[in-house]
């Protein structure tokens, strides 16, 4: 028999219970949750979304509701939030995107003693900045706790009257072990994996990833001499409109088209440059993983990309929907060796600030978690 313990006995602490409520894709909300994951002190993170994502992170529980109308959706998400409060301890409920979801996850802890933190990661940024994005505008000033992507966004919620006190920036953190940089030989390809694509492009073929004006550019660089290789990841609706673009700017030999890829490390790997010409962004996960391993930014300076891609100094901007401007430049990197290997090498010295632990560091400061972080 075991002895009863005395009264005065110390209990072991509970770990965190957090509530993730998001209709993210499910691939990108993975990424976010990853971090939290990484967070020792939080042992368990309850999902509340229109669908189950994987099993692949070992503290997640799907909290699913069945996916129907806009408006179905919120008062599903709404109450499936809610009665996690009633019935469990949730020390603190985050929600992606603002408009609706994030509001809504934090209207869900009104009244509670549960904590709330907003994230905003892309389109909601402008969208709360509009007269219909007042409500939810709201519900970030009254959040515990809001993250945005870069220095940009932070001062600008600032402006809209969102607490100094309770903003983070929060990086779209990568793991640096997956995503590395490989020596290059003296032409540029690496020794140890077949040659390597001058420019890479990551992202959907939508209209806003302006995919166009990267095709065009290399026409142009080709034009002028020099031959470019592109690869493009991903996929989309556009994808057959590109194609043919590609054959009518006579191009086609050069641009490759890979679809969606699990080996995204060795394509990245194999990149010198990674070009973005969105006309919006957030920060892409795909830029951070390709900084993260040397490969050198010639990017649009849209959303928040700027407090991470310095112009001259770790990467190239370059004008939105301007393929003679993406030219110039890329043809600039081509000639100047010098210049490309110095901003290679500054992207390397930065690595850690794109780091799985940086980001962690974050959430435990936005928790109370570290010795300067608020007391709850």
């Amino acid at each position: 028999m075991f002895e009863k313990l005395p009264a005065n006995w110390p209990l072991m602490p509970r770990g965190l219970h957090v509530v993730c409520a998001a209709k993210l894709h499910a691939n990108q909300l993975e990424r976010h949750l990853e971090l939290l994951e990484r967070v020792d002190e939080i042992e368990r993170i309850s999902v509340v979304r229109h669908a189950p994502l994987s099993q692949r992170l070992s503290k997640l529980k799907n909290i699913s509701f069945k996916n129907g109308s806009r408006l179905g959706n919120a008062w599903r998400m709404y109450q499936c939030v809610r009665q996690l409060i009633r019935e469990e301890h949730v020390d603190w409920v985050i929600g992606f995107n603002p408009v609706p979801w994030g509001s809504i996850a934090q209207w869900a802890t009104r009244g509670t003693s549960a904590r709330s933190c907003i994230s905003l990661i892309g389109m909601d940024f402008l969208q709360v900045q509009k007269p219909w994005g007042l409500p939810f505008l709201n519900a970030i000033r009254t959040a515990d706790q809001v993250t945005g992507t870069g220095s940009e966004m932070i001062r600008t919620l600032q402006k809209l009257g969102v607490a100094e006190s309770k903003l983070n920036i929060l990086p779209h953190s990568v793991d640096t072990d997956r995503f590395i940089s490989l020596p290059e030989t003296h032409d540029g390809s690496h020794a140890s994996l077949p040659p390597c694509y001058d420019l890479l492009a990551v992202g959907q073929l939508i209209q806003r990833k302006r995919m166009d004006t990267l095709i065009e550019a290399v026409a142009l660089c080709k034009a002028q001499g020099v031959v470019l290789s592109l690869a493009i990841l991903g996929k989309g609706p556009l994808e057959a409109k590109l194609k043919q673009q590609a054959q009518n700017l006579g191009v086609t030999d050069s641009v490759s088209f890979l679809g969606y890829r699990d080996d995204v490390e060795d394509v990245v790997a194999r990149a010198r440059i990674f070009c973005l010409a969105s006309e919006w962004e957030g920060v892409p996960f795909a830029l951070m993983e390709a900084m993260s391993a040397g490969v050198v930014p010639v990017v649009t300076p849209v959303g928040t990309i700027s407090d991470w891609v310095r112009d001259g100094e770790n990467g190239v901007l370059t004008p939105v929907g301007d393929a003679p401007a993406l030219a110039s430049r890329l043809l600039s990197l081509r000639a100047d060796g010098e210049q490309y290997n110095r901003l290679r090498l500054q992207l390397l010295e930065e690595r850690q600030r794109l780091s799985f632990s940086a980001g962690t560091q974050v959430w435990r400061q936005i928790m109370g978690l570290t010795s300067d972080s608020p007391q709850l």
